[in-house]
């Protein structure tokens, strides 16, 4: 590999081209890294063709039926089925809208909020749809995939997907909405904020007391306990007093 990067380091432009369109050469110009992946591939797929021709030349029927089962199958077609005409349905619509922005009587805000809504549908369908969820269909029928997909597996990833689809078709229901209204955008009416009513603290009259009427306060509540302390003496007094009367001798 060492070798052949530094053979063609040196060659010239003609050389070089003529290499890289040899099979032979494209082969070895690859990293090890890059090679070992690429015959990871070959393998699996070699694995992949002499499972399916074992099960051919045991059953009369389709050896991806025998293998998954037939409501697999129709499962898997199904969604193949839904995607293939989201695809065409989206770009369809992308294709239809991208073709506005060149209109003379559109405002530079709305050939903006066309070109986002092109980006944003052509790259939902390269990228989500035509890519990780085709990837995952065609693993579905795959035999030697690990861990084997399920039909309930692709349903529930359309479900995430539909989300984004949904926000698709709103934005292309307003951008009909501003051509039926020869692309004079809406105001949208400003609504007023409602100040919430702040309640006024009452201010109520505080009692204020002197001193010299605290003092007097006191000095009528030690009274009144003095008064009650004396009270309760003399009824004990009495009551030993009436105690001794009615002791007899003996």
């Amino acid at each position: 590999y060492n070798e052949y990067k530094s053979y063609l380091s040196m060659a010239p432009v003609s050389t070089r081209s003529m290499a890289l369109s040899d099979p032979e050469f494209r082969h070895i110009s690859l990293s090890p890294r890059r090679r070992r992946q690429r015959e990871a591939r070959q393998r699996s797929k070699h694995a992949r063709n002499k499972l399916l021709e074992e099960k051919r030349k045991g059953c009369s029927e389709d050896p991806i039926v025998a293998h998954f089962g037939q409501e697999h199958v129709d499962g898997v077609k199904r969604c193949q089925a839904i995607l293939n005409s989201t695809c065409e349905k989206l770009n369809r619509k992308a294709d239809e809208v991208d073709a506005f922005k060149d209109l003379p009587e559109i405002t530079e805000q709305i050939r903006g909020e066309i070109e986002a809504f092109c980006g944003k549908t052509r790259l939902l369908v390269t990228s989500k749809l035509q890519k990780q969820y085709q990837k995952m269909i065609r693993d579905a029928l795959d035999p030697l995939y690990e861990p084997p997909s399920k039909v309930s597996d692709l349903t529930g990833f359309w479900e995430m997907v539909e989300i984004q689809i949904d926000q698709v078709e709103s934005g292309y229901q307003s951008i009909q909405k501003l051509k039926a209204n020869k692309w004079i955008a809406e105001e949208k009416p400003v609504q007023t904020k409602k100040t919430a009513s702040v309640l006024k603290p009452v201010n109520k009259p505080i009692k204020t007391t002197t001193s010299s009427e605290s003092d007097k306060a006191r000095k009528e509540k030690m009274k009144a306990f003095k008064e009650a302390m004396k009270a309760k003496k003399a009824a004990m007094a009495s009551q030993e007093a009436d105690s001794e009367n009615h002791i007899t001798i003996l």
